[in-house]
């Protein structure tokens, strides 16, 4: 299956489909051969990883080696990328997704995790052996949890759907806190 027949500017894919590129005994310098500085500046890296070996390099900085790589491409596909990465990672490099793809980008995000996918993505597609399985634009649609595993975010709101408090029906404040109080009791 070809991903840039996907539609979406950000794609979200579950998949094990697709493997990971192997970068580990390269020097940076060897994989990031296109407007280094550009693309270390978009990714906010500095110039002195250039030198070093990928393997050697921590998980996050490693993260954007990989983007910094395919920036100059039309369509950026990342595969497990999330990978290890925390919640603060995670919202950088979504934030990062957003403007790259401002840019008229395709970036296609190959994962078995959905946080990822969560206030990021345009449309996720479920993929096995080379045929789409599944499609939605909703990262809240319940047949995905027979896919993968759900933001902790997205299991809360349905086990306050399970205990008969839908939390998207709330106008306050107040009354919001409440009900996720008496879902978390």
């Amino acid at each position: 299956m070809e991903l840039s027949s996907l539609n979406g500017r950000i794609i979200g894919v579950i998949s094990d489909d697709f493997k990971e590129y192997d970068y580990q005994d390269k020097l940076v310098k060897d994989l990031i051969t296109k407007k280094v500085d550009a693309s270390f500046k978009m990714v906010k890296l500095d110039n002195s990883v250039l030198n070093e070996k990928f393997s050697d390099l921590p998980l996050g900085d490693k993260n954007k080696v990989i983007l910094a790589n395919q920036l100059h491409n039309q369509e950026i596909i990342l595969v497990n990328f999330s990978k290890g990465l925390i919640k603060k990672d995670l919202d950088y490099f979504k934030s990062l997704f957003k403007k790259i793809a401002n840019y008229g980008k395709k970036i296609i995000l190959v994962e078995k995790r959905m946080d990822l996918f969560l206030n990021c993505v345009d449309r996720i597609y479920v993929i096995n052996e080379d045929e789409i399985k599944y499609e939605t634009i909703d990262i809240f649609d319940k047949t995905l949890g027979l896919y993968a595993d759900y933001p902790k975010i997205v299991e809360f709101y349905f086990k306050g759907i399970d205990l008969g408090v839908r939390l998207d029906q709330y106008t306050e404040l107040d009354e919001l806190l409440k009900a996720i109080y008496r879902i978390k009791s």
